[in-house]
């Protein structure tokens, strides 16, 4: 299952003190840690104002592209959304900041801008399957990041946008390949890079450490490292809505039942208390991980009441509700009531699409779901005989 994997993307803001004013420093720091604690209006703010009083200034453009994606992921906001436009021309402005400041005198750090720029354009074509633009955002997004490293060495924030290209383009398939006329990849010279800015990057440690959480979910199948890991991250931002949902999925990985349940509850009091930074829409949240520990727990009528809960609670056109349908049904199908698990399945082909939920509910609609199955494969896993995306 590969649960909030679309928030686990290039996120390479600028790389290097040195090449920063004491000011930038200042901004970009109090914007990356809003954004991880899951205050998006102050991370927006922060940057918009900075951008006002400094236009042209790639560090701010880059810092508020990077903010306006971070909600509209988050939110699973859809193609043609007022809130992907935002972001379209959020990033079409952070690019051309970019762009002129390669004809200045830091060239290093205008090329990194540049290069994060165009792979968070990238990663957003590709959360929507345009995978041939993707390929291309993602390649000169590569190719100015190594022309950062070349000109500056020391830039390890550069790892972060390399080591993503290198590891994911080495997971397509050949077709998509062929597609895109993709060449290189390579998995272990990926993981590599990805650690150097785990360990080595100047504002893309976290980012770097929840994407290798995310390949070791859904690539490397290990379950207890991507949990050491995301460990390092929550001591960090102990009370993050995203941070507490990505523990969950942890504890799905790792098939703790009971942990996953208590941990649901507290998340839920959470969001119904109105913590900081818990919006409505993580009472669906805390009510579907409820219902997944149910579910795994072999409890199938009690997730089943959770799963309806959350689709309650979770608006019409968010995409969360397909996956709701989709587990909905795969729980009447362990029941056995094989009529209304089907119905279930249409239900949720009839909801805006989310990740791999419209390849699996056709898949379900011709083959009853069993507890041995996984709730929602990967997309990289084939279904034998299945509908596709």
């Amino acid at each position: 299952m590969r649960l909030l994997l679309p928030l686990l993307a290039v996120l390479a803001l600028p790389p290097s003190a040195r090449a920063m004013s004491v000011e930038q420093r200042k901004t970009v720091d109090a914007g990356l840690d809003a954004l991880y604690r899951c205050d998006y209006d102050g991370a927006e703010g922060l940057f918009s104002r900075a951008m006002s009083g400094h236009p042209g200034d790639p560090v701010y453009s880059l810092g508020y592209a990077t903010s306006v994606w971070w909600r509209m992921e988050n939110d699973f906001a859809l193609p043609g959304s007022p809130m992907e436009k935002r972001f379209f021309a959020a990033i079409d402005r952070a690019i051309r900041d970019a762009k002129a400041a390669t004809s200045g005198p830091d060239k290093a750090s205008a090329y990194l801008y540049l290069g994060a720029a165009q792979g968070l354009r990238a990663r957003r074509e590709a959360s929507e399957r345009h995978w041939f633009y993707a390929y291309f955002d993602g390649r000169r997004s590569y190719k100015n990041e190594r022309r950062a490293i070349r000109l500056s060495p020391q830039l390890y924030d550069a790892y972060l946008g390399l080591g993503a290209f290198d590891y994911y383009v080495a997971t397509l398939s050949r077709l998509l390949r062929l597609l895109a006329f993709a060449s290189g990849g390579d998995k272990s010279k990926g993981l590599a890079e990805l650690h150097l800015a785990a360990q080595r990057g100047e504002f893309s440690r976290v980012a770097a450490k929840l994407l290798l959480v995310g390949i070791d979910w859904t690539f490397e199948r290990d379950p207890q490292r991507a949990w050491d890991t995301l460990d390092e991250v929550y001591k960090l931002y102990p009370n993050s809505p995203m941070v507490e949902s990505m523990r969950l999925i942890g504890l799905y990985r790792l098939r703790d039942a009971e942990g996953l349940k208590t941990a649901a509850r507290a998340f839920l009091d959470k969001a119904e208390d109105g913590a900081p930074f818990f919006r409505p829409i993580d009472r669906a949240g805390g009510h579907y991980f409820l219902g997944l520990g149910e579910q795994l727990s072999g409890q199938y009528s009690e997730a089943i009441k959770q799963y309806e809960a959350a689709f309650k609670d979770a608006p019409e056109g968010q995409r969360m509700r397909g996956l709701l349908r989709l587990f909905i049904g795969e729980c009447l199908d362990l029941q056995g009531h094989r009529a209304e698990a089907v119905d279930s399945y249409r239900l949720a082909l009839r909801q805006p699409p989310l990740w791999g939920v419209p390849r699996y509910a056709r898949y379900l609609l011709y083959r009853p779901y069993k507890a041995t199955m996984d709730p929602l494969p990967p997309r990289n896993v084939a279904l034998a005989a299945g509908g596709s995306d």
